[in-house]
């Protein structure tokens, strides 16, 4: 019982912290102007061609604003730890009844309380942007809401996993951006050697297409991302299966980077 309200205090303090800070609402103006964009130019395509080409048209914008989004809640969740260690306040609470789960617990669920605020943001858009242009409000896209709760979860804990065992916020900052481009580059990469003749590739990239397939399907399982764009695709497919087990997989995600973070921190220490 100590533990949870442990838990209770710590998160209340940093969700009342973040919500007062401009960062989230920063976030959440950027992302709803990529979906705008978007939009935009969806909009402008159904005015050329006269047809709809999609049965859900608002999930896509969705998809590129909880993209925005996660990246921000990484980011948070990525300098949480190596902040107060780095300030010496990590060392403070813990001389006080934390400890290291209950810790990572409030971080993880301030986050995600915090996401679930967003959530409210995004319903409110998207519901003005029906209004505005007609497009319907889709089954599809409360689904994709959903979904994104649990795809969040994965870039929350990722955040958090990067954060345990760095000393210093630039540094958490660099190895989660970098991790995420080498991320992207792997998978750019992959794509635009399958798009390439096999008949007309000299054997050394043949080779390294071979490689860079295994390790997209790594990048598959290992990047947070990976996860809302399968959960989108098995909504576009209408297969309710892979959707459940997408959302599965991201609460296993979750749980492993969570008690990985809590192990971290245990070995590492307050000082690091």
């Amino acid at each position: 019982m100590k533990s949870i309200h442990t838990v209770k205090v710590l998160m209340k303090r940093e969700l009342i912290s973040s919500l007062y800070g401009p960062g989230i609402y920063i976030a959440i103006f950027i992302s709803f102007l990529s979906s705008s964009f978007i939009l935009k130019n969806y909009l402008d395509s159904i005015r050329e061609d006269n047809i709809s080409i999609s049965s859900d048209p608002l999930n896509y914008p969705l998809f590129i604003s909880v993209i925005v989004i996660s990246f921000y809640l990484a980011i948070l969740s990525a300098i949480s730890i190596s902040r107060e260690r780095d300030q010496g306040t990590l060392e403070v609470l813990f001389y006080g009844p934390v400890s290291c789960p209950s810790y990572v617990l409030a971080k993880y669920f301030k986050d995600l309380l915090l996401y679930l605020v967003v959530v409210g943001f995004l319903f409110v858009y998207f519901w003005g942007v029906s209004a505005l242009t007609n497009l319907g409000l889709s089954y599809g896209l409360v689904q994709a809401a959903f979904l994104s709760i649990f795809s969040v979860s994965c870039a929350i804990t990722f955040g958090l996993f990067i954060s345990s065992f760095t000393n210093r916020v630039r540094s958490s900052i660099l190895y989660l951006v970098g991790i995420f481009l080498a991320f992207l580059a792997v998978q750019l990469s992959h794509t635009i050697l399958l798009g390439m003749p096999e008949e007309n590739m000299p054997s050394a990239l043949i080779y390294l297409g071979n490689t860079l397939s295994i390790i997209s399907k790594g990048v598959e399982w290992v990047s947070p991302f990976s996860y809302l764009s399968r959960g989108m695709d098995a909504i576009s497919l209408g297969n309710p299966w892979l959707y459940t087990m997408n959302i599965i997989y991201c609460v296993i995600y979750s749980a492993i980077l969570l008690v990985l973070s809590t192990l971290v921190l245990e070995r590492k220490g307050v000082r690091g």
